[in-house]
């Protein structure tokens, strides 16, 4: 018996890992909702659209209806798609709750599909912050949602669960790297203050980093808990156990740096 526990124990720690970052995305999953609610959705009925420049300096152009209709169909769509997101990921709502997974699964997919181009066009007719290889790795984690959407749908109609779970994960991370971005830029700000980042452009070795580590690196990760869960080697094992545990450390300070530096000043201010 206890040989037996003693070879469960690498697995459990994994599987408790990835408890702990979900729950630590669940908490910083519910500040960003608040703050989009709080920021956009009231900003609009008490100063007007073009109260939005002080969350966003290109999120209301004046001359541009269109652009700013893409503008609140990406911000407010996101809300609802965070949610539903999430949900999909819980096992019990998952076992319990066909139905109910199935018609959320179908909405996430159209939500994140439609959130993903409209903020690749966003991104190409108003411009952002950053460089040129940083816009092209927020354009990559765009393409991966609507991909991974294909290739999720595709599988649940094949009735190949196996696939279909990989590829929800993959669409999952993809449709949550800008919240991932955020999170690991304020917990670098938070611990190393503006290191190898050009804060007047918003670029440098700092930021092309935290890019490479929120739209590419989750979708790697991924595939590492993946065969960790697989594999007889205990070290693989226990190693990306601790590797989740270590990005929701990083997820806990910079969800306290975003709140405190950017969310909550936005919206009070």
């Amino acid at each position: 018996m206890l040989m037996q526990k003693m070879k469960t124990t690498p697995n459990r720690l994994l599987e408790n890992s990835k408890k702990i970052w979900f729950i630590c995305l669940l908490m910083a999953q519910g500040c960003f909702v608040i703050y989009l609610i709080w920021g956009y959705a009231l900003t609009s009925v008490t100063t007007g659209l073009s109260g939005w420049v002080r969350l966003n300096n290109t999120a209301y152009v004046a001359s541009d209806p269109i652009g700013n209709l893409i503008y609140a169909t990406h911000v407010l769509l996101a809300v609802v798609m965070i949610i539903g997101g999430s949900l999909q990921l819980i096992p019990a709502i998952r076992a319990k709750y066909t139905k109910f997974h199935r018609y959320n699964g179908r909405v996430f997919v159209l939500l994140a599909c439609t959130i993903s181009i409209a903020g690749m066009y966003l991104m190409i007719v108003r411009g952002t912050v950053g460089n040129l290889l940083m816009h092209s790795l927020t354009m990559f984690s765009g393409g991966m949602v609507i991909l991974s959407s294909i290739f999720a749908v595709l599988a649940a109609r094949g009735r190949n669960i196996n696939s279909h779970q990989i590829w929800a994960i993959r669409l999952f991370l993809a449709a949550n790297s800008v919240l991932f971005f955020r999170l690991m830029i304020f917990a670098w700000f938070l611990t190393f203050g503006s290191l190898g980042i050009d804060t007047a452009t918003f670029t440098g070795p700092t930021v092309l980093a935290v890019s490479i580590c929120s739209y590419l690196m989750p979708l790697l990760i991924a595939e590492l808990v993946r065969y960790a869960g697989k594999t007889s080697n205990k070290v693989v094992t226990i190693t990306t156990a601790a590797l989740i545990m270590l990005i929701s450390i990083v997820f806990l300070v910079g969800l306290f740096g975003v709140v405190l530096a950017n969310w909550y000043p936005a919206v009070v201010g």
